[in-house]
């Protein structure tokens, strides 16, 4: 087992870690050496039943949700997981027209690869409102400690890329227009591991399954699925069916007005086909990427 650089505990290694917490002093080490930066968590601050309830009340808002969503939809299981980032402060100067400019920009990404492809996966995170990390919070909630198995050196290489990319994007929103570009050099002012709690749920309506995934800081919804209301699901394929018919209409006036019956056909294919699609689906999903948690 790795030894804590700080406190000299032993600490347990699962496969593909590479970079650990000791449980003890909650000190981040690289396992193959090399500085990790300022460790910080997200503080639980909603239990799973707030976290619930503001759920439903959430999705009540949406047209597609069943009126007796909140006393019809129960809690099956749940995990709190908090979840690895690494966080970074990117400064791009740029010689641009003659003149030189520094930006500085924020960029995240994920620290383990099973968030890849998840709603985690473009969360865009950052260090504002985060605490330094404890694991006795970890332990007091209940929660489950996901360690990286992106370390710092492959962290820094997609930091600079992603960097690059936002450094442009916030000159074209500062200067209005994409400045022509002469030299570009980025370096890393900062980077932080950053542990976010995230509520992991599934859930009952009329016998189905459902899942969501909540931040449990700010009990904010990242990812859901929710059951669509069957009265819903009829009116919407009731109006794709007439748009439908409305398109066939308008095809056997083509000898009259070939370029109006066209277009208009097209217009009404098109609606009638993303009704009939919404209205045959059980559940709709929603994904929900804040700028901060």
């Amino acid at each position: 087992m790795p030894n804590c650089p700080y406190c000299g505990a032993a600490v347990e290694q699962q496969p593909g870690e590479v970079v650990l917490t000791c449980p003890y002093c909650g000190t981040a080490f690289a396992v193959g050496g090399g500085e990790v930066g300022r460790h910080l968590m997200g503080r639980v601050n909603f239990t799973i039943q707030q976290v619930l309830e503001a759920f439903k009340s959430w999705a009540l808002r949406m047209p597609e949700t069943p009126n007796d969503f909140l006393g019809a939809a129960h809690l099956r299981d749940y995990q709190l997981v908090f979840y690895p980032f690494w966080i970074y402060e990117v400064v791009g100067r740029v010689r641009a027209g003659g003149g030189v400019m520094e930006e500085a920009v924020e960029v995240s990404l994920p620290a383990h690869r099973s968030m890849t492809g998840t709603p985690l996966e473009n969360l865009l995170m950052s260090p504002v409102g985060k605490v330094y990390y404890s694991h006795r919070h970890v332990v007091e909630t209940g929660g489950r400690l996901l360690n990286p198995d992106v370390g710092p050196e492959e962290a820094d290489r997609l930091a600079l890329s992603l960097g690059r990319k936002a450094v442009m994007d916030s000159l074209r929103r500062r200067l209005g227009s994409r400045p022509r570009v002469e030299s570009l050099d980025l370096r890393i002012a900062s980077r932080a591991l950053v542990h976010a709690p995230v509520y992991v749920c599934t859930y009952s309506y009329r016998d189905r399954s459902y899942r969501f995934m909540a931040d449990a800081s700010d009990s904010s919804v990242l990812y859901a699925e929710v059951p669509i209301e069957l009265r819903f699901r009829a009116v919407t394929l009731a109006a794709g069916s007439l748009s439908l018919l409305a398109a066939l209409a308008t095809l056997a006036a083509v000898d009259r007005a070939p370029a109006f019956s066209l277009v208009s056909a097209t217009g009404f294919l098109i609606v009638g086909l993303i009704a009939v699609y919404k209205g045959l689906r059980l559940r709709v999903t929603v994904r929900r990427y804040p700028a901060g948690w």
